[in-house]
């Protein structure tokens, strides 16, 4: 008989159902939504695209309840063991994000007045400074974590790019935490994003060209 866990477990089920949550609240709000609903906000919030009502309120939430499920299946399939408490933080991912701002898609244009990059940046924030603590507790995997091929093959380059990954993320979130209620925050949001990148590759790139001389000096 065969080991393999069913797909159909009880927290990929409960999590597509926290996807779809967000539906409940478009529906009840039917007679105050619009009869086309915002569904993306740019650069100086203004409206991007619009859906029809009905369309508006199904849409995004089936298209992450498809994401989360995909998710799962990366998961399913990976051949590398996380811990319980990473795996349980990472399967949530999708679910703690797809809840909040679905709900805010529908909320905005009744009157929640609360600008679109200072809702999304916050729950970014917050997610970022919960992922930056369990980074350093991941082991080489083809799903999370910050990887590149020469971070993947050496497993003492992992655990230390992904150490840096984690101080590098929470501090990151609690910089934008704050900032993300100033109108300069979106570009702190993008600079703090982009030094993040340049500085993990740079420092992946250099302990792995040391982890590779190391080795050549133990094979001479």
């Amino acid at each position: 008989m065969s080991n393999r866990k069913p797909f159909f477990t009880k927290t990929v089920i409960l999590t597509s159902l926290v996807c779809l949550l967000p539906m409940i609240l478009g529906f009840a709000l039917w007679n105050k939504l619009p009869e086309d609903i915002p569904m993306q906000y740019g650069w100086n919030n203004q409206v991007n695209w619009t859906l029809p009502k009905f369309w508006g309120i199904i849409t995004i939430p089936l298209v992450m309840v498809i994401l989360n499920l995909v998710y799962s299946l990366c998961f399913r399939f990976s051949k590398q063991e996380l811990s319980p408490k990473v795996e349980a933080i990472l399967v949530w991912i999708i679910p703690l994000i797809a809840l909040p701002v679905n709900c805010f898609v529908f909320l905005k244009p009744i009157g929640f007045d609360v600008e679109p990059f200072t809702f999304i940046g916050a729950i970014l924030s917050i997610l970022f400074i919960i992922i930056g603590n369990y980074l350093p507790k991941t082991t080489p995997n083809p799903v999370v974590g910050t990887r590149a091929p020469w971070i993947n093959k050496n497993p003492n380059v992992w655990n230390k790019t992904q150490r840096i990954s984690g101080i590098a993320l929470v501090i990151t979130g609690l910089i934008n935490l704050i900032t993300c209620f100033f109108s300069f925050g979106k570009y702190v949001f993008v600079a703090t994003i982009a030094i993040d990148v340049i500085v993990l590759l740079v420092y992946s790139i250099i302990i792995s060209a040391k982890a590779s001389k190391e080795e050549i000096k133990t094979e001479e």
